[in-house]
């Protein structure tokens, strides 16, 4: 471990015997990890002894250039302060909670006069009410839609102020039974307000309140004799009755409690919160956390409380079940006015095994997730070398295409795969210097011998594929022994029937139709073709250009290609008037009548 950075030494002398936080820096001036403390110099000074440290944490003193600390009245504010700072900077040491950008939020816009109620993914500080983050998008979008029925509260976008009726007729919506309409002034703002706050109670989970309220409205209707509105509350607490059936009762007190379970493997690790609301289990929350490796569950768990409850202080839930203790258990719990339990037998228990299960599958699917992605091109490469009978896995891979036409400018062209993948980085094109006319095979043995000389070892193909049958192979295969290189394998691909052929076997080997190996071959061999023939292609054009106009006095190599973009071909010059040629840069009234009195001759 390096010693006591010059910028720090000072500091550690003056550092006061109090609680606050603690920012440690590189030599870039990057936070690279903050922490609280009880009392900041004994906590700050113990980084520097060297002593019952983790790797990781040596991995970091050896980084640390600079610190910095901000003094706090209690240990609670220190905490809160440092579950802040970890959010906004995301220092590369701190365990942390990935983002929720990509969750949705439910939001209440509760500053209008006649508030919205949408489902986002863009956290504002706009006044707005926001609840989630929600996990399971589809759960919570079929909830909404349920909701919709029975709090009529709008979702659309239009401005309502206060006052007169801001518009003439509702939108279908109101039509559907989904809004009340403010809009048209078919509701008051008071009316409309209890809407609100009886969705936003169901939300909290505080279904009994939104039910007793409901209830006591439909005998307010039904005294005045209004059945019809009576009707339309007792429905609304029918839909609420029946939602809450369709739930698992946990607790009888119908209070709210939070269910914390972590499962950790490697680098990956994972927490599930179950939301108990009313005494149901009515949400899951799974949070993927980042910078776990050589770290405790118990590290893990600080890691979270502090992190997830920083912003719910003021809405904590009844009781908190934890799954393990968190390191500095008696400072969170006090943070958390004593909500904190760890279960050791019972209902709880099981609840908390039902939450590391959702933790420990979720950390399964993401292992899955990568193991799909790299498969897509791991396993059609490993297919090709079972099926071929290859000595090893081919994950570089070459194709040499030759494109002539009619004997000149015949050019090849390289593409480079890499686990099955193009690397357009280590593609090649080549302009034959030693082939005249059309000679396929010497075009091949030259491409061949000039990609292979000058090739670094760590992209030395595994193996090369040869667009062709079995004489094309033979002839390229003499090619490699001709140079001496026999660790680099070959293979032809023959159009017809897409059938493979080997050096030395007398017989082609059909793969079937739907084969991920024959996949990789077909694109690898059809990539070279393409890249071919583009190159060719733009060869052809520029020597028909320049032989068409370079004997034209006063017209550059510029103006040239400029024409060419712009008129595609040198017969379409020449039909062009003045007016459409001095329209291309470059060309004045003089050129164009040059240009034209030229081509006119040819």
């Amino acid at each position: 471990m390096q010693g006591i950075p010059d910028k720090v030494k000072p500091k550690l002398r003056l550092i006061p015997v109090s609680p606050g936080v603690y920012i440690m820096k590189n030599t870039s001036g990057n936070i690279i990890y903050i922490g609280k403390a009880k009392v900041l110099r004994n906590r700050v000074r113990s980084y520097f002894r060297g002593s019952s440290q983790n790797p990781k944490t040596i991995e970091m003193v050896n980084k640390i250039a600079d610190m910095e600390y901000i003094l706090t009245k209690t240990e609670n504010q220190a905490l809160e302060l440092e579950a802040n700072l970890i959010k906004k900077h995301r220092p590369k040491y701190n365990i942390q909670l990935k983002d929720d950008k990509s969750k949705p939020f439910i939001k209440v816009t509760i500053k209008e006069p006649f508030p919205q109620v949408l489902v986002t993914r863009e956290l504002k500080k706009d006044g707005s009410k926001y609840f989630g983050p929600y996990t399971d998008t589809k759960a919570l979008r079929k909830t909404m839609r349920i909701l919709e029925w029975i709090f009529p509260i709008r979702t659309c976008t239009r401005t309502i102020p206060e006052g007169e009726p801001a518009f003439k007729r509702p939108c279908i919506n109101f039509q559907l039974g989904k809004c009340s309409a403010p809009c048209v002034g078919y509701i008051s703002r008071e009316e409309y307000k209890k809407n609100v706050t009886a969705l936003i109670q169901f939300i909290k989970g505080r279904n009994q309140d939104v039910i007793s309220d409901l209830t006591l409205r439909m005998k307010e209707y039904s005294a005045k004799l209004n059945f019809e509105e009576a009707a339309k509350f007792r429905d609304k607490i029918g839909n609420i009755q029946k939602l809450n059936r369709s739930k698992n009762m946990f607790f009888t007190d119908e209070k709210n409690r939070d269910v914390i379970g972590v499962y950790q493997e490697g680098n990956k690790a994972a927490v599930a919160v179950l939301k108990i609301l009313s005494g149901k289990l009515l949400n899951k929350e799974i949070y993927s956390l980042n910078n776990t490796e050589g770290t405790t569950l118990a590290q893990i768990m600080e890691a979270f409380l502090k992190q997830y409850y920083s912003s719910k202080l003021k809405e904590l839930p009844f009781r908190i079940f934890l799954q393990t203790e968190p390191e500095d258990l008696e400072t969170l719990n006090k943070w958390l006015k004593n909500k904190l339990i760890i279960p050791k037998k019972g209902d709880n228990k099981a609840l908390i095994t039902i939450a590391r299960e959702n933790a420990f599958n979720f950390v399964e699917e993401e292992k899955l997730k990568y193991l799909r992605k790299s498969n897509r091109t791991i396993f059609p490469i490993k297919e090709l070398k079972d099926k071929l009978n290859l000595n090893k896995l081919p994950r570089k891979m070459i194709c040499i295409d030759i494109s002539t036409i009619q004997g000149t400018d015949t050019v090849s062209s390289l593409v480079f795969f890499e686990n099955g993948k193009p690397k357009k980085k280590n593609y090649r094109h080549f302009i034959m210097k030693t082939v005249k006319g059309q000679d396929d095979f010497a075009s091949m043995e030259e491409t061949m011998k000039r990609y292979l000389i000058k090739i670094e070892e760590n992209e030395k193909p595994d193996l090369i594929v040869i667009d062709g049958g079995k004489g094309q192979l033979n002839k390229s295969y003499n090619i490699l022994k001709k140079m001496k290189i026999e660790e680099i394998e070959m293979i032809s691909l023959a159009k017809r029937i897409e059938e493979v052929f080997l050096p030395g076997s007398k017989n082609s080997i059909i793969l079937p139709r739907n084969s991920s190996a024959l996949r990789v071959l077909v694109k690898i061999r059809d990539e070279a073709h393409r890249f071919a023939i583009t190159f060719h292609r733009k060869r052809r054009k520029k020597r028909t250009l320049k032989s068409e106009l370079d004997n034209i006095i006063g017209v550059g190599d510029l103006t040239k290609f400029a024409l060419l973009k712009k008129f595609g071909s040198v017969d379409n010059i020449k039909n062009a008037s003045i007016t459409e040629l001095i329209s291309v840069k470059g060309i004045g009234k003089k050129n164009a009548g040059m240009i034209l009195e030229y081509l006119s001759k040819k």
